[in-house]
């Protein structure tokens, strides 16, 4: 069923509580010895769990045209684990008694059954069930904290204003690791244990690495035995302070994945043949974390405001000096923005999802990996993405929404893979067939897909029509980020709404509100003129990671977070992005800074002077770096065989130092000077109009695009 957004000045309020999951397990038949000793820990159907408190705050009129005011801002007493297990999203819940009629329209029936897989490899099969997950994600938490490890959460008396802002840092728990099962239990182990959890990127290069064990210092590290490469060569790069803090060689505190031997998620799940030591540090495979006889594992309770304090996770974004920042979320928060999403989406029971955006990233974070236990959806993990792999994961899964980066909209509007065809096709709930027009793309039937929602990076209006008109597949755009908690806005939910928000990212979310301010006075512009966005909900970030001055400039006093993007507000309350105010770089839904990749080019001998910007690639949907380098030798700027050996020499130089990503594939222009203002700081905005010799080192055809 289709939810009715609120409306500005309605007045809602919501409460959810903390119940453990209910009903029988899987089939006595199906079940493996160890789960039917696991029973103890799997809570009776009597077992509701404390109640989630609510603080209301009642919408108002707008005082200022381009401030948006917030519907509720939910509060807990309990970790963000137990609201996702407490199934807050069913009918007769406390969230649904305290939600509008035209919204309880929406609320699931019926209660998500221990035996409902919700998570599946796609590339093995295996699947992880909703009672087994949440009793394995229990033992993973005993494991970390009364086990295998003995990690204890900070106590609340820790909290200092002064210090990330009141935050409370528990020993950090970091996945180094691609969409996959093992990934899903011990992100909900570490949500379960009251640690903190943490989650890389694994192509990162190693400075890369390094810099995030500086900033975090985790107690415990899960990856791949490819992974483990690059953290031995992070770890060289420590202070000797810092290596002998962390410890990691000798620890015990490392932990591996074996993603092509590991069987976790079928009956006979044994220990996989990870050697004891690799290359010198001692490893152990992470199904120690998931004994067969845990202890039992009761997650903290958190008293009044602490769960508002309390880090539950920590992304990577990067910023406009470089290097990575930590972007802390709360438990608090995780909540508040699931209550969002439900609220704003049509996303409801038996929805099956693909997870391919990486689950180490707030899009896939918040849309997939919190969806699938929150909302019972069944999600099929993909850990690398191809075109044919993920057409045939969504065709095997029946997926009914596909969450996915811009690229992907681009293959199917302009692809000749994707055309549509006349199938007959069930209509639900009825056993009647009827004879309509559903999407195949390259023989894959893709009928079952109702909506699809794209995320990461700006998406052209002209796609979203292409695809609607070319498949009647509506792709919904929002916008939002990481230290938002996920997306603030969300456009309509039917093509004759979607058509009228057209190149607007839609109106606010519930729990967000949102102003546009001048840049020059600092107060609220009117409606239609441009401005910088802030917004201010519960699910926004309280802090980045040990970076007072990075969160200073942030945030307001009152709290308002400033998110460096430039838009307006038209009179409905959509929300368009015209500028940047900060300089990120999006390539395919990652952030680029321009500046860490300037750093790296003028740590080149053969480099005087460099500026990085985007350039846009029409076909791919996404931005790419462009480097404007000014070389010492002189010669180097009439072009010839020794400008092609200068700028394939910095190719090499930057994809030594970092990730695919941040590779400079719009290639480089050699030029005589970069535009600076008098004090010295680079005039992106010029560069685009600086002339020089272009060398092209990537065969990508793109156009400028600042």
């Amino acid at each position: 069923m289709t939810a009715t957004r609120p409306r500005l000045g309605h007045r809602y309020k919501y409460c959810v509580r903390a119940a453990n999951p209910t009903g029988d397990l899987e089939p006595k038949s199906s079940r493996s010895a160890a789960a039917a000793r696991a029973d103890a820990v799997y809570p009776p159907q009597s077992h509701t769990g404390p109640e989630w408190n609510m603080a209301s705050i009642e919408t108002s009129a707008v005082k200022f045209p381009s401030v948006v005011k917030p519907t509720p801002l939910p509060t807990s007493s309990n970790t963000a684990f137990e609201f996702l297990f407490s199934q807050p999203f069913l009918k007769d819940s406390p969230t649904w008694k305290h939600s509008t009629p035209d919204l309880q329209k929406h609320y699931m029936k019926s209660p998500i059954p221990p035996e409902k897989p919700i998570f599946r490899d796609g590339q093995t099969g295996a699947t992880l069930a909703y009672g087994r997950l949440y009793r394995d994600a229990l033992a993973v938490a005993s494991s970390l904290t009364d086990g295998v490890l003995n990690l204890t959460p900070a106590p609340a008396s820790v909290s200092d204003p002064s210090v990330n802002r009141g935050a409370i840092i528990s020993p950090v728990v970091l996945l180094h690791l691609p969409n996959c099962l093992p990934f899903v239990t011990l992100a909900y182990g570490v949500l379960a244990s009251g640690l903190t959890l943490t989650a890389a990127n694994p192509v990162l290069s190693p400075p890369e690495v390094a810099h995030i064990l500086t900033l975090s210092q985790p107690g415990a590290i899960v990856t791949t035995e490819a992974g483990l490469s690059s953290f031995q060569a992070a770890f060289k790069l420590l202070t000797p302070e810092l290596q002998s803090k962390l410890a990691y060689p000798t620890a015990g505190n490392v932990f591996i994945v074996d993603l092509e031997a590991d069987d976790y998620g079928v009956s006979a799940s044994a220990l996989s043949q990870v050697p004891s030591s690799i290359d010198g540090w001692s490893v152990q495979d992470w199904k120690v974390l998931v004994p067969a006889n845990p202890k039992p594992f009761t997650p903290p309770k958190y008293v009044g405001s602490e769960d508002a304090l309390r880090a539950a996770m920590i992304f990577w974004s990067s910023g406009t000096s470089g290097k990575s920042k930590g972007v802390i979320l709360t438990h608090r928060a995780i909540g508040s923005a699931l209550i969002a999403v439900w609220h704003a989406s049509t996303l409801g029971e038996d929805e099956r999802l693909v997870g391919l955006p990486p689950f180490y990233h707030i899009f896939g974070w918040a849309n997939v990996l919190m969806v699938g236990v929150a909302f019972g959806a069944t999600v099929t993990t993909m850990r690398k993405f191809d075109p044919v792999s993920y057409l045939r994961m969504a065709q095997e899964a029946r997926a009914t929404h596909l969450h996915f980066s811009p690229p992907i909209a681009v293959l199917l509007a302009k692809s000749p893979l994707g055309k549509p065809y006349q199938v007959l096709s069930s209509i639900r709930h009825r056993s009647m067939l009827i004879r309509g027009s559903c999407l195949a793309v390259d023989g894959f039937d893709l009928s079952s897909v109702r909506g699809c929602t794209s995320g990461g990076a700006p998406l052209a209006t002209s796609v979203i029509e292409q695809v609607y008109q070319r498949l009647k597949i509506l792709i919904k755009i929002g916008y939002g980020l990481s230290e938002t908690g996920g997306a603030t806005q969300q456009q309509s939910m039917t093509w004759e709404d979607l058509k009228q928000q057209l190149g607007s990212c839609g109106p606010a979310y519930p729990a967000t509100e949102l102003m546009v301010r001048s840049t020059e006075t600092g107060k609220p512009v009117n409606v239609g003129e441009e401005g910088e966005i802030l917004i201010r909900s519960v699910s926004c970030t309280i802090s980045y990671l040990n970076n007072p001055s990075a969160t200073a400039e942030a945030f307001t006093p009152d709290g308002w977070f400033c998110t460096g993007d430039v838009g307006k507000l038209d009179g409905q309350g959509n929300l368009y992005i015209t500028d940047r105010l900060k300089e990120l770089i999006k390539v395919k839904g990652f952030q680029v800074a321009p500046a860490e990749l300037e750093d790296s080019l003028c740590a080149s001998p053969l480099v005087q002077d460099a500026g990085v910007t985007s350039v846009y690639h029409d076909d791919h949907a996404t931005e790419y770096p462009r480097a404007y380098v000014v070389p010492f030798d002189k010669e180097i700027l009439q072009g010839g065989p020794k400008a092609e050996e200068f700028a394939h020499t910095l190719r090499k130089h930057i994809e030594g130092k970092h990730a695919p990503y941040k590779w400079i594939r719009g290639n480089f222009m050699i030029v005589e000077a970069v535009p600076k203002s008098p004090a010295g700081k680079i005039l992106r905005r010029m560069l685009k109009d600086t002339k020089g010799t272009l060398i092209t080192v990537y065969e990508e055809k793109i156009r400028a695009k600042l």
